[in-house]
């Protein structure tokens, strides 16, 4: 009985101790990423040439490949850099896929959380990348919709998808992701704790 009640004791703290650690984890990475955006947001150095140029090959990517799925949709379309220009019969409008229509903090948060929570190295690597591939698709329909909303509907729609529904999609998405993770390591890490002898 004695070592029944010592292995759940031991279990209750190691759980409020991770549960305080994760929150804490999450900041920091997200701290960290504000400080480095701000040094690479600091026009004419060399950090700002490279994340500059970055973001450029990113965005141009991300135009390019909603340029190409949005053709059915409306008359004439074509990407050029990080702009897609789309042709209806009535209106001729352009979107702009800037850095922050990337999703980058959120697969900055994503990857660091899933990297400093324990786990096999092989297994963080896999679920990072479907992670930040679930994170890029989940953008670029984002990206297609609000095409179609800025082509055809009205700009409080375009709006309120633009800064709220699609943010909150891609974050509960993260949120699910992580949730799995951490209970699935922590389910892993309790059934070996329960085998040994105490």
């Amino acid at each position: 009985m004695k070592k029944a009640l010592k292995a759940i004791t031991y279990l209750t703290n190691l759980r409020l101790e991770e549960q305080l650690k994760i929150p804490t984890r999450i900041i920091l990475v997200y701290l960290f990423w504000k400080v480095f955006h701000h040094f690479a947001s600091i026009r004419g150095t060399q950090l700002n040439r490279l994340w500059t140029a970055a973001m450029e090959l990113v965005g141009t990517g991300y135009a390019a490949i909603t340029s190409f799925l949005i053709t059915p949709f409306v008359q004439q379309t074509s990407a050029k850099g990080i702009n897609i220009y789309l042709n209806s019969p009535a209106v001729y409008k352009v979107v702009w896929v800037q850095e922050h229509c990337l999703a980058i903090p959120a697969m900055v948060i994503f990857t660091a959380t899933v990297a400093f929570y324990r786990g096999k190295p092989n297994q963080k690597a896999g679920f990072i990348m479907l992670g930040l591939a679930g994170i890029a698709l989940i953008n670029v329909a984002r990206l297609f919709l609000l095409s179609l909303a800025w082509l055809y509907l009205s700009p409080y729609f375009f709006q309120m998808h633009h800064s709220l529904i699609y943010v909150a999609i891609t974050y509960g998405f993260i949120f699910m992701m992580l949730r799995w993770w951490i209970k699935r390591s922590t389910t892993r890490v309790n059934a070996e704790l329960i085998s040994k002898p105490i």
